[in-house]
C-alpha cells in the first residue's frame, strides 16, 4: 500500500469508504436515503470540503482501490484560495438532495454538540489546522493504515498546532493519537454520544510507529 495526494475527482470514492466505515452515523442522519442517493449527497460534501480549501491523504492498494483516507484543512494563511463559485454551486446541489427532517435532525445534532462543549484545560489553543474526517476501510483495519495516514498527514502539518474530535469509546484511535502526541483539552457530545477533543502542540513530539 502506499500514500496518494487526494482530489475532489476522489469525492465519490471516499464518500463511499466513509458510508462502510460509519454505518452508525449514515443510519443515524441519513437512515431512510437509497445507497446512490447517499452517495450522491456525501460525494458532494466531501467536494465541498475540497473546494472550501480542505485536502485529503489517500492509502491506496496495489489495485488503486483507496483503503483509506484523511481530510485536513489548513488555517486561512495557508490554505489555498477558495473556489467560491464551486462552494455556491455545490451547496444549491445539496439543498436539493436534503430532506427537510434530516435537516432538523442534523441541526439538533449540531445545537447539542454547541451547548454541551466542556473544557478540561483552560483556555483550549486555538488551532491552526484540523483533522476533519479520518477512516479506514473495515476489512484493512488493524494493518497499519490509520497509523500511516495519521503520520503522513502530521508531517503536512508541521509546525501548525493541530484540532480533532475522536470518539470517547473509540480506544484504539484515542491511543493512536495519544502516542502522536495529541492532548485532551475537553469533551463534548452528539446524537451519537461523547467525543473527545484533542489538540497537539507544534513542539510535541510524536512517538513514531
Amino acid at each position: 500500500m502506499y500514500v496518494d495526494k487526494g482530489s475532489p475527482q476522489d469525492a465519490r470514492e471516499i464518500a463511499r469508504l466513509y458510508s462502510t466505515a460509519f454505518p452508525e452515523s449514515v443510519e443515524l442522519f441519513f437512515g431512510k436515503k437509497s445507497t446512490d442517493k447517499l452517495l450522491n449527497l456525501l460525494e458532494l460534501a466531501f467536494s465541498l470540503v475540497f473546494h472550501w480549501g480542505g485536502e485529503a491523504l489517500l492509502v491506496m492498494d496495489e489495485a488503486g482501490v483507496i483503503r483509506g483516507y484523511c481530510m485536513y484543512r489548513r488555517d486561512r494563511h495557508h490554505s489555498s484560495k477558495r473556489n467560491w463559485g464551486k462552494v455556491l454551486q455545490l451547496l444549491g446541489q445539496m439543498a436539493g438532495k436534503v430532506t427537510l427532517p434530516e435537516i432538523a435532525v442534523l441541526l439538533h445534532n449540531q445545537l447539542i454538540m454547541t451547548c454541551t462543549k466542556r473544557t478540561k484545560k483552560a483556555p483550549t489553543p486555538r488551532t491552526q489546522a484540523r483533522i476533519v474526517s479520518i477512516a479506514v476501510s473495515p476489512e484493512c483495519q488493524g494493518q497499519g493504515v490509520g497509523t500511516l495516514l495519521l503520520y503522513s498527514a502530521l508531517e503536512n502539518l508541521a509546525h501548525q498546532r493541530i484540532g480533532l474530535n475522536v470518539r470517547a469509546d473509540n480506544r484504539a484511535a484515542r491511543h493512536l493519537y495519544a502516542k502522536a502526541g495529541f492532548q485532551e483539552y475537553g469533551t463534548t457530545r452528539d446524537l451519537s454520544g461523547r467525543w473527545i477533543v484533542l489538540v497537539k502542540e507544534p513542539y510535541a513530539e510524536a512517538n513514531k510507529w
